[in-house]
């Protein structure tokens, strides 16, 4: 398992369906392979003006003391695993899974697309591939029973969509407070505008612990993030929220 520890654009944690940095257009950035499917599309369209070397890989992901590791698979595999881009071009990468989830299960994988220099790009004689920038992309294998985003004309046995089962927490560790969130679900949560309300409903006054993209939290895991400056421990009656992908209402997450 590794950290990845470069250039590196998260792409997980952009509401859009698609990202352009560089000169790289990526979508759609959640990849979900749900029971009755056998694979994926991932696009990627070059706007620049000169041709871009791609490399794709998948690779498996858990989180163990709260951060999130990177494993070597071979359940779901990205063809072509390379690819040269001319400009003003786009080419399809297929994400094909081997073996299905269980049933009541997710399980949870990282794509790592990174831009290949160009060997005249290349500052100094190393060996191997140099790498310019990295995108970091999730996917989720869905097994029969469960289902996580809106499928158009896709009829569901069960009406609402599976969630997480949330709680937080509040524990110093070296003086500084962190917000702690366990998943006790079988789906992953992707936590964002997360914020305390004393309103039940999350509607009054809020205390924002982010704006934007907080992080993911695997099934069976817990995650932590420190309190923002100026953000102190809340009280007793303050409830916390947090929006989900494709839940447009805030989901309260009970207090432990």
């Amino acid at each position: 398992m590794f950290f990845i520890r470069s250039m590196v654009f998260l792409l997980s944690g952009f509401a859009s369906s698609c990202f352009a940095a560089s000169s790289i257009l990526v979508w759609p950035i959640y990849q979900v392979i749900e029971s009755d499917e056998s694979s994926s599309a991932l696009w990627l369209e070059n706007k620049g003006n000169a041709p871009v070397g791609l490399q794709i890989r998948i690779m498996s992901w858990k989180q163990i003391d709260f951060q999130d590791r990177y494993a070597e698979q071979s359940n779901v595999i990205a063809t072509p695993p390379f690819m040269t881009l001319e400009p003003g071009k786009r080419n399809m990468v297929r994400l094909i899974r081997v073996n299905p989830a269980s049933a009541n299960t997710e399980q949870a994988y990282r794509i790592i697309v990174d831009e290949i220099a160009a060997p005249n790009q290349q500052n100094s004689p190393q060996m191997g591939l140099q790498f310019q920038m990295r995108y970091l992309l999730p996917l989720f294998l869905d097994g029969a029973g469960v289902w996580t985003h809106v499928r158009p004309g896709k009829r569901r046995a069960n009406a609402g969509p599976t969630l997480p089962v949330l709680s937080w927490r509040i524990s110093a560790v070296g003086g500084k407070n962190y917000l702690y969130v366990r998943n006790r679900g079988v789906v992953h949560a992707r936590l964002s505008n997360v914020y305390w309300s004393a309103d039940q409903r999350g509607k009054g006054s809020q205390v924002k612990v982010t704006d934007g993209f907080l992080g993911y939290v695997l099934p069976d895991r817990e995650m932590r993030w420190p309190l923002p400056a100026g953000v102190s421990t809340p009280g007793a009656t303050m409830q916390l929220f947090t929006h989900l992908i494709d839940i447009t209402d805030p989901i309260l997450i009970k207090r432990e």
